[in-house]
């Protein structure tokens, strides 16, 4: 009788459940404006001295100062190839087959690249490049093979497999296998919440830095001028009259837009707002600097590893 197969959500879904599926950057803020809880629910932080702010149109080349503890894209990539590779030879082990799908690729778009600016106002609001296309799912597998990969908890089941022809399932399946190679020299293949939530928190206590309220001042009295009313250029972003799931962006979104970049680069948002958070985030980082460092030592042991196995060694 052939195996019984898993549909492919029910398979995305144990995947990732056991941690195989991409995280990609998951963890991270996205590299445009991050969403977070209210300023008003932060724990309060010193006011940062601040002894200039450049004028900048564009944070393109620059970084934020806590992406040295945040995996790279680059870095993720490197990770998420190494663990395929991984799970693939585990799979092996077990006369099983595997192909993983192809990972998403590595983008150079760092935490600062559009986080202040409007990346494109002919597009509206809408975020640079073609949308991103999640990680397709894997090929169905038997439920042999989902036992092998998962450690043998598969969604729906209380049954647990702890071996398959007579060889022990490593715990967490091939998968934790994997994941264990990986961090066995220390480090987490997921970013430190630590360090994700310095790039959140510190983007909500820089919108209420008096430094920035002032810009944002006159900013809008800028939007005004050009027939807008708008408080902050969040709110601008924000207006629930814009549709993203739209096959285009309105007139008169990009009208908003189109304003909205003229006024920022006017009233030189972008270097205050870059500087301030900045400053907030380098606050926070001396305040956790014993930790930081630890994870900034994990990132560079777990890269290393997927480095090892990308280059066709073993661990």
């Amino acid at each position: 009788m052939a195996p019984a197969r898993l549909t492919a959500p029910l398979l995305a879904a144990t995947l990732l459940a056991v941690g195989v599926l991409s995280t990609g950057c998951a963890a991270h803020a996205p590299a445009t404006a991050p969403e977070a809880a209210p300023a008003t629910s932060l724990a309060p932080l010193p006011r940062p001295a601040i002894h200039e702010i450049p004028v900048a149109d564009s944070t393109a080349s620059k970084s934020m100062p806590v992406e040295a503890y945040l995996f790279s894209s680059a870095q993720r990539q490197q990770v998420e190839n190494a663990r395929d590779t991984l799970t693939v030879r585990c799979m092996q082990r077990f006369g099983l087959s595997y192909t993983p799908p192809p990972p998403p690729p590595a983008t150079d778009r760092g935490q600062a690249t559009h986080r202040y600016d409007v990346s494109d106002p002919a597009n509206g609001y809408r975020p640079p490049g073609p949308a991103p296309t999640p990680r397709p799912a894997p090929p169905q597998l038997s439920s042999d093979a989902v036992n092998v990969m998962s450690g043998g908890e598969v969604p729906g089941s209380s049954k647990t497999v702890t071996s398959y022809h007579g060889l022990p399932i490593p715990k967490g399946g091939c998968a934790g296998e994997a994941d264990a190679r990986l961090t066995a020299q220390g480090g987490s293949i997921l970013d430190s919440q630590l360090a994700v939530g310095i790039n959140f928190d510190n983007y909500q206590r820089s919108m209420t830095d008096d430094r920035l309220t002032a810009v944002f001042r006159q900013w809008s009295d800028c939007m005004k001028a050009k027939g807008y009313q708008y408080p902050t250029p969040n709110d601008a972003m924000k207006d629930s009259r814009w549709k993203p799931t739209a096959p285009a962006p309105s007139a008169d979104e990009i009208a908003v837009a189109t304003a909205d970049s003229a006024c920022r680069q006017q009233t030189n948002v972008i270097g205050t707002w870059y500087t301030v958070e900045s400053a907030y985030e380098t606050e926070a980082i001396q305040a956790a600097q014993p930790e930081l460092t630890k994870v900034k030592a994990g990132i560079a042991a777990v890269v290393h590893n997927a480095e090892t196995v990308n280059s066709g060694g073993s661990l």
